[in-house]
Formats: structure tokens, C-alpha cells, sequence
């Protein structure tokens, strides 16, 4: 049976963000944010786009384990917001989860960070709530020297550290690169990642990236010469945006494994926005479908 605990451990930033999967009018999503997304074209864009994003969370498949998952429904809200000299992260989301042996399981995750743009430092909280009870939470940070070694310091009732190699990026700084490796036209990239929603602290994470595609309803626009529309209407302008399918497998630092804890397809749009995203943790695949995408106004730089 997947317990709490593992369910804290397989929903990270990463499997969400920059990870994590994004309406509006998503027009004025992809197209508000259009010189960015024109610039990822060729050389990766310099800052991700702000907007808060819903997404339904739905079980895409399960093996035949005699007490594994047979159902999972919930629902995602992912927020990201450009703060000039930083970027603040809040995930909030609600999983049910029914096994094969009758018992059920009701997860609530709240995380929220903040990450420099120079991805010299970061903050960060996370908490847990299984069946009503807290099951985990903790907060800390993440803190760079010159050199570009640095150290993540987790605080939960006693204190646990981490030293980081050079070369670790936060989450933002990943999807930058991930991005920036799609414009150049790069098939695999391997990175050191941290970014707090771990408590194992950094992982490493490899990506397998696929050629450039245009959205399915751009397409189909295309062949019809006419304007084309979602059936909910409501998402069909995001679908237009050019994105990348890209595999990410993530590997603790301190494993001996030669398989990844859990792996994640996504497809990443030129603006930072992930169109749509499986998680596969070996006995049960998760599937996240965008709801509605909004753009929204930071500070103002």
C-alpha cells in the first residue's frame, strides 16, 4: 500500500512546476507572453511566465498489485509568480486515493518557496496532511557560495543538511535549461536538482527531449483554415503554443538503483507553461489535465 509518507516523497516541485502543467484565455497566456516564447526558439527564454494553473488529477493506469492503487482523483493548483529579483512557488494540492484491499487514503500537500534568479538562494516550507492529521512538515533553505558548492539545511524538530555540488540547480533554474537545451536542440540532459520538496534533499534528474511540436488544435486550425476551439472552450488557444515532449527520470543522490524513483512525461511550452504531464511511480501512473490557466501580475519590475 502506497503510504503517506511515500505519497510526500513522489509529489515534488518538481513533478509540478517548472515541473509541476497550465487557462485563461489562453491566448493571452501564450500570446501575452509572446516575445519570450519567441525567443525560446532560438536560444531558450531568460524568464519563465507568471500564472496560476488547476489541474485534475486522474489515475491513468495500475499494475496488478494485490494491495495497490485502483482509483485516485484530486485536484492541483500551481502558482508561479515573477518577483523581479526572484521567483515565489505555491503548490497546493488534494489526492484521494482507494486500494484493492478496500483501505483509502486522503493526502493534502501545501508547499511554497522562493527562488533568486541568480539561483544563489532559496526558502522553502512543505507540509503533509494524511486522513485529516499532519503526516510531515518541515522548512529551510538553500544557500550557494562562490565557488558554486552549497548547502540545503532542513528544519522539522531537529536538523538535517546537505552539502551540494557545484553545477545544483533550483527548480526555475532547471526549467530554464531544460528549455534552453530544447532550443538548441538537445536530446539529453543530466542536472543535480533541489529545490526543498524533497526531504532526501538534491536529486538527479535526466531528460530525454523530443523535437519541437505545435499544439494539436494549431494544426488542426492550419488544415481547416479557420479558427479552432477546445470542446470546453476554453483551452484551445494554449494548445497552439510550440512545446517539447520531455521524459525526466529522477534518481536520489545517495541511491544505489539502477532505476529512477519515479519518471515524469510532460510537454513543456516555450513560455515555462507544461501543457499536460503523467507521473509514472512503477505501480500507478497519475495523469494531470489543465482546468484553466490564468496569467498574473507580479509586482512590476
Amino acid at each position: 500500500m502506497v503510504s503517506g509518507r511515500s505519497v510526500v516523497r513522489i509529489f515534488g516541485v518538481r513533478a509540478i512546476a517548472a515541473a509541476l502543467l497550465m487557462s485563461c484565455s489562453a491566448a493571452s497566456l501564450v500570446h501575452a507572453a509572446g516575445p519570450v516564447a519567441a525567443k525560446s526558439e532560438k536560444s531558450g527564454p531568460t524568464s519563465l511566465v507568471s500564472h496560476r494553473a488547476v489541474y485534475d488529477m486522474s489515475l491513468s493506469k495500475a499494475t496488478s498489485q494485490s494491495d495497490g492503487v485502483r482509483a485516485a482523483s484530486g485536484e492541483m493548483t500551481y502558482t508561479l509568480t515573477d518577483q523581479c529579483d526572484g521567483y515565489t512557488i505555491e503548490t497546493n494540492l488534494s489526492l484521494n486515493l482507494a486500494f484493492a484491499n478496500g483501505n483509502e487514503n486522503q493526502v493534502e500537500q501545501r508547499y511554497a518557496a522562493w527562488e533568486s534568479k541568480d539561483g544563489r538562494s532559496s526558502t522553502f516550507r512543505f507540509q503533509v496532511i494524511e486522513n485529516g492529521s499532519v503526516a510531515k512538515s518541515y522548512h529551510g533553505n538553500i544557500q550557494f557560495k562562490d565557488d558554486g558548492t552549497g548547502t540545503a539545511t532542513y528544519e522539522s524538530g531537529e536538523t538535517q543538511t546537505f552539502e551540494l555540488p557545484r553545477g545544483t540547480l533550483l527548480s526555475t533554474a532547471h526549467t530554464l535549461q531544460l528549455l534552453k537545451s530544447a532550443a538548441a536542440r538537445e536530446k539529453f540532459i543530466g542536472k543535480m536538482v533541489i529545490d526543498g520538496s524533497f526531504d532526501q534533499g538534491p536529486f538527479w534528474v535526466t531528460a530525454a527531449i523530443a523535437p519541437a511540436h505545435e499544439g494539436a488544435l494549431a494544426q488542426a486550425k492550419a488544415k481547416a483554415g479557420t479558427d479552432v476551439l477546445s470542446k470546453d472552450g476554453k483551452l484551445g488557444s494554449l494548445a497552439e503554443g510550440i512545446y517539447w515532449p520531455i521524459g525526466l527520470a529522477y534518481f536520489p543522490v545517495k541511491s544505489t538503483q539502477a532505476l529512477p524513483e519515479y519518471e515524469i512525461t510532460q510537454n513543456l511550452l516555450g513560455t515555462g507553461v507544461t501543457h499536460s504531464m503523467m507521473q509514472d511511480f512503477g505501480g500507478f501512473t497519475l495523469a494531470f489535465k489543465p482546468l484553466r490557466v490564468e496569467p498574473i501580475k507580479g509586482p512590476g519590475c
